[in-house]
């Protein structure tokens, strides 16, 4: 009988093998092919226009890290030692972002029960993914949910779905810096998962990949700064949960607007929503939703629906944290010039992580086989320090017109 092989054509990874056809029908299940439907960095390519790539092809690539990943250790630690350990590992990197919503992380500002959760109901309880997983056992998907919650008793594949040295974020880290067409995010991948080694049953880092390592974590770095946490991304993303939040509060007030089935059982969180429910929603769903909230008669979800769809989004001002005081100032001259501050005006802040381990960093193994956390070894990751950028956004008229309000707003925020 001949072998089986689907061999797909990628950007990043040149071909990602399915040699499996467990793993092939894993991948053609309605839970997985929904993230076709879901952007990988959700607003991103209002910033960026060629971040189009989707959650299912980030999902590919991360099954292909770690099939790479498991060769390697496989070849030289002899793990995974059984056919079971290798299908939790591949499982695991295929579907652990089955439980994202619509536009991701602005989605669960409204909806607060995050991907994670969802991903463990969507293993436990929707009957196509279930019945493929149970093939391999009755306990197998409570086995792939364990491994998300806490890792159980396969620390190894936990380590290498989710820590600071995971296929996870390897291959986002180069697919959104080729989507979106900046360098910050390129390291050598091969080198890098050739410098993997198992030791006390831990995942660690061969000293001889040091300086891989050190570029992965600068790529890290540079890419929450530079795309992940651009001013006009994090404002888009503002605008997108302005909108749901809007939404979500004309329902619960006994409002109405018209929608795509399954979206208002969501957003006024009526009952318990279920699997099923969740999963018939992705970002179509949502841009259908604001196109028919164009015409809404609430002219605050008609306007903010308007600005999204054509891009015309809140500007940010830089500067310190707002006091109460000012805050009121704000507010009551943004409600002056016709804007709601509840929906108009929304302070953030941007926060990205220097190299903070806590106890769970990268071991180095050296020659002599002793282990050493790598913010101890290496000096310039020990000097990258955290940043934090406060913001305010709100619509650009504001800081543009010339109008009293609007100039006392700019007298505040623009220093």
């Amino acid at each position: 009988m001949a072998s089986f092989l689907k061999v797909l054509k990628d950007p990043v990874h040149d071909e990602i093998l399915v040699d499996d056809p467990w793993i092939w029908r894993l991948v053609n299940t309605r839970g997985v092919q929904r993230l076709r439907r879901i952007k990988q960095l959700g607003t991103s390519y209002l910033t960026f226009h060629g971040a189009e790539h989707s959650r299912f092809t980030h999902s590919l690539g991360t099954y292909e890290t770690m099939r790479r990943a498991l060769n390697h250790l496989q070849l030289n630690y002899g793990w995974p030692s059984t056919e079971r350990q290798r299908k939790l590992a591949l499982a695991a990197a295929l579907l652990h972002d089955v439980g994202h919503g619509p536009f991701s992380h602005t989605f669960e500002s409204v909806y607060p029960i995050h991907h994670e959760q969802w991903t463990r109901k969507i293993l436990l309880e929707e009957e196509e993914i279930r019945s493929v997983l149970t093939e391999v056992g009755s306990d197998f998907p409570q086995q792939l949910v364990d491994v998300f919650a806490s890792g159980g008793d396969n620390t190894i594949v936990r380590q290498l779905i989710s820590s600071q040295l995971d296929v996870d974020r390897m291959d986002y880290l180069l697919r959104d810096a080729m989507m979106t067409g900046v360098s910050y995010g390129r390291f050598e991948l091969t080198r890098l998962l050739r410098s993997l080694a198992l030791h006390e049953g831990q995942v660690v880092l061969k000293a001889t990949g040091l300086h891989t390592a050190e570029q992965y974590i600068f790529a890290r770095y540079f890419m929450y700064t530079q795309v992940y946490l651009h001013p006009v991304t994090v404002g888009s993303d503002v605008l997108v949960g302005r909108i749901l939040q809007r939404a979500r509060d004309i329902l619960q007030a006994g409002g109405s607007l018209e929608m795509p089935f399954g979206l208002g059982a969501i957003l006024a969180m009526e009952g318990n929503v279920g699997v099923a429910d969740y999963l018939a929603i992705d970002e179509s769903t949502l841009m259908y939703a604001f196109h028919l909230w164009t015409q809404a008669k609430d002219s605050v979800i008609r306007d903010l629906s308007r600005r999204f769809l054509n891009r015309q989004l809140f500007g940010a001002v830089v500067r310190e944290e707002l006091t109460s005081e000012e805050w009121g100032y704000l507010r009551t001259a943004a409600r002056t010039r016709g804007f709601d501050p509840d929906y108009y005006i929304v302070g953030r802040t941007s926060e990205v992580a220097g190299y903070v381990y806590r106890g769970k960093g990268i071991s180095v193994l050296d020659n002599s086989g002793q282990l050493a956390e790598l913010g101890m070894v290496s000096r310039i990751v020990r000097w990258l320090e955290p940043n934090a950028e406060y913001r305010v956004y709100l619509p650009k008229e504001l800081l543009e017109g010339g109008d009293p309000a609007s100039r006392r707003i700019q007298s505040l925020l623009v220093r």
